[in-house]
């Protein structure tokens, strides 16, 4: 393809997108988000470890969503906090506070990369999962490349390939059960066919009108490791403070304003 030739959108995958915005723009919106999460990473001996944490979101306009993550167990990472700001056209703005050190790490772009806290999700996951769904026909290509069935219910796989910008992985494929258009699945590639990192969404339950899942399993499958994060406590629209977004916050461990 000729330098400065775009690769043209498969309308179909495209459609399929747009209506999973419309549907978040209008019945399925929602301004912030608490919940709570269970985490348990499984090595490839089949050693585990725990974390518990606490998380909440606000939506911004034009996806520049912030989220605030305070860890609660085990002790010693108690009162370990993350903060990022997302941001449309480029890389989110992330921070990490670390209690035993009492000072505030910025997440740089050459770190994004490792390991968010010794799960099998990146510091990159962890923005990507908030925006994957809203990149536009100028952001990456999208592409139908099958169809497939979860809990006996098809489902659509569109692969998404980001446009003039570095994101970690060459394309990323997200599986939405066709009936409601609720992501269940992100496979994460970069060389070959093989994904190097697979996410599964289930235990989808309707709190308020959001369909929100209650599970996810983020596998590496080289790796032999896999994360579980089991999801409770979920509430929408609390009307959260934008003044609870900020380092000052994060420093003081994010207690409710």
């Amino acid at each position: 393809m000729p330098a400065g030739v775009e690769a043209a959108d498969d309308p179909a995958a495209r459609a399929i997108l747009d209506r999973v915005q419309r549907l978040d723009d209008t019945e399925r919106a929602w301004r912030d988000r608490t919940r709570r999460m269970k985490i348990v990473i499984h090595d490839r001996r089949g050693g585990e470890r725990l974390r518990d944490l606490s998380m909440r979101t606000l939506r911004g306009a034009k996806s520049d969503d912030k989220i605030l993550a305070v860890f609660e167990s085990p002790a010693d990472i108690r009162g370990t906090a993350f903060l990022q700001f997302q941001h449309r056209d480029t890389d989110a703005d992330q921070w990490l506070y670390l209690p035993e050190l009492r000072r505030v790490r910025r997440i740089t772009s050459s770190v994004k990369d490792e390991s968010f806290m010794g799960t099998d999700f990146s510091y990159r996951d962890m923005e990507l999962l908030t925006d994957v769904l809203e990149w536009t026909a100028s952001e990456a290509e999208a592409r139908l490349v099958g169809e497939t069935r979860i809990d006996d219910r098809p489902a659509h796989r569109v692969e998404l390939v980001p446009r003039g910008r570095d994101i970690g992985y060459e394309r990323i494929v997200v599986t939405l059960t066709s009936d409601d258009l609720v992501l269940r699945g992100m496979d994460f590639h970069r060389e070959g066919d093989a994904p190097i990192k697979r996410l599964q969404l289930d235990r989808i339950e309707t709190v308020g009108t959001v369909p929100t899942a209650h599970r996810m399993t983020m596998r590496q499958p080289q790796e032999e490791t896999h994360t579980v994060v089991e999801i409770s406590g979920v509430e929408y629209d609390r009307d959260l403070p934008e003044e609870l977004f900020t380092k000052r916050s994060l420093e003081r461990g994010a207690e409710e304003p």
